[in-house]
């Protein structure tokens, strides 16, 4: 008698342990997933991937953003690179002399596109300074963020186009830097992205003589989004919902540009009446080979690129995008 009393109440546990343990199949109807860990540095310029992370839209995909920390600008493409973090965003030539010297790098995304009234870049003096156009530049000290993109290279072309890139002399100086560098006089000419240009016009500390608007109207202003060719081959899903995360946000930035500016404001501990954002290119989709090819054209005649190396078709891809996906 003991024996049955003695089994019938393990069976019943046994059934209690079994309904336990279906709980969450009964709430959820699966075990819940971990989320898919994206390694991504804390970037310092206005980025929609901040913006994504807040409003909990890479969670609602099952990813998760892992920031890794501050990442150097020039470090940014050696780090996808070497499949430190998964994705960033930086400018079109450090991507393809990445991939010149050996890098397995694409472009999955157009990112932030210059525009007349919120430029990639704008180039600030103080405001007593004498410097009032191109011109004025001629031997100068001009502060960019790195070697090898938009800050050197663009406004080279623009120097160029006056005659006068062989007169100016690049310090490189974080962008956070640039205002101090510019009371200082360690630099008379400062070339900052958003929102630092904000800070700076904003509270008269500097004053614009012009903005990357200048040289061909933008088109070498794409800031694309890119990742490794392994990471792709890896984990497609993956690249699908980011590019999916990331053109939700800019879309929702183009149409929210002082919210997203006081969320990226806060996110990096930034004074939010300075706030700003950049625009983005219609649904993250790169419109055709012109922002590629341009830098293309530029490094194969500045002697960085061998002429035919490499085809602009070969080094961005829309196929990730929703936009694209959703009419296969």
């Amino acid at each position: 008698m003991k024996l049955t009393k003695i089994a019938a109440f393990a069976a019943r546990a046994k059934i209690a342990a079994l309904a336990a343990a279906a709980l969450p199949l009964l709430a959820g109807g699966a075990f819940a997933a971990e989320p898919f860990k994206i390694r991504y540095a804390n970037i310092p310029w206005f980025d929609p991937v901040y913006i994504a992370d807040e409003k909990g839209w890479f969670a609602e995909e099952g990813l998760q953003i892992e920031w890794v920390g501050e990442v150097s600008a020039a470090q940014l493409v050696p780090a996808v690179a070497s499949r430190t973090i998964d994705f960033a965003n930086r400018m079109t030539p450090l991507i393809l002399t990445a991939n010149q010297g050996g890098a397995k790098l694409k472009i999955v995304a157009a990112g932030a596109q210059t525009t007349e009234e919120l430029p990639h870049m704008k180039y600030l003096v103080k405001p007593d300074s004498p410097i009032k156009n191109v011109q004025d530049l001629k031997g100068k000290k001009i502060g960019i963020n790195s070697f090898g993109a938009c800050s050197e290279y663009v406004l080279k072309e623009h120097l160029r186009r006056n005659g006068l890139d062989k007169d100016i002399n690049f310090v490189v100086v974080p962008d956070a830097n640039q205002e101090q560098a510019l009371a200082q006089g360690l630099i008379d000419v400062g070339v900052l992205h958003s929102p630092y240009y904000e800070k700076v016009v904003g509270s008269g500390a500097g004053r614009e003589i012009f903005n990357d608007y200048v040289v061909d109207k933008g088109e070498a202003g794409m800031l694309p989004y890119f990742t490794h060719d392994d990471f792709i081959k890896e984990h497609p899903e993956e690249v699908k919902k980011f590019v999916k995360v990331l053109v939700k946000a800019s879309n929702w930035t183009n149409q929210n540009h002082k919210e997203a500016g006081l969320i990226f404001a806060k996110r990096r501990g930034l004074d939010p009446q300075y706030a700003g954002s950049w625009n983005f290119y219609p649904d993250g989709l790169v419109p055709n080979d012109g922002p590629v090819q341009w830098w293309i054209d530029y490094l194969v005649k500045d002697g960085k690129l061998p002429a035919g190396a490499i085809k602009a078709k070969d080094v961005y891809t829309n196929e990730f995008n929703p936009t694209v996906l959703a009419k296969k």
